[in-house]
C-alpha cells in the first residue's frame, strides 16, 4: 500500500509540515499553560480579564 505523497516533493512537503505543525501547537498550549499558571487563572479568557482589569485601575 502507497501512502500519499511518499516520493519526490510529496515527501519532502510532509517531512517538512508535519513537525513544523507539532512544534507549533506544542509552543502555543506551552505558552498558553504559562500564562495560566502565571496570572493563577483556570481558562486563558479569565486571565485575559484579569489583566485587562488590572489596566483599568492602573488608568
Amino acid at each position: 500500500m502507497q501512502f500519499a505523497g511518499t516520493g519526490g516533493v510529496g515527501g519532502l512537503v510532509i517531512a517538512l509540515v508535519v513537525p513544523f505543525l507539532l512544534v507549533a501547537f506544542g509552543s502555543y498550549v506551552g505558552v498558553l499553560m504559562a500564562l495560566q499558571s502565571f496570572f493563577g487563572a483556570e481558562s486563558f479568557a479569565e486571565a485575559v480579564e484579569s489583566v485587562e482589569n488590572e489596566s483599568v485601575t492602573e488608568e
